[in-house]
């Protein structure tokens, strides 16, 4: 059986919707055995600090479903490599070091050179 094609997902904007659904499209898939990698470009870094809650969490736990701070967690734990865009922490003022455990820090470039043979989506 072939390998199957890694799976690159860039995040572009801090919208809760568009988060949980990236970050659960990359949870599942890397729990069948696919690779993953996230990419979070501009404000979206604002997902990748540990203390971070989204309003749209509340509904989202009421319904049993993972806030997005777990599912950082989660994909992290998976093995899905996950990047923070160096200008998108400069853009919100976040540091490095205030980035949840197991997020890496990158540019676009680099991200794409590792992803190139990985199907791309935009999240």
């Amino acid at each position: 059986m072939a390998a199957r094609p890694g799976l690159a997902i860039v995040l572009s904007e801090a919208s809760h919707a568009r988060l949980h659904a990236a970050l659960t499209l990359a949870c599942a898939a890397a729990a069948l055995g696919r690779p993953v990698r996230l990419f979070f470009h501009g404000e979206s870094v604002a997902a990748l600090t540990p203390e971070r809650h989204w309003q749209g969490d509340a509904v989202y736990r009421a319904a049993g479903l993972a806030s997005v701070a777990e599912l950082v967690d989660n994909a992290v734990d998976l093995g899905v490599r996950v990047m923070a865009c160096q200008t998108g922490l400069q853009l919100v003022g976040l540091a490095a070091v205030a980035l949840a455990e197991g997020i890496e820090t990158g540019g676009m470039v680099a991200f794409l050179a590792d992803a190139r043979e990985d199907e791309l989506v935009m999240g």
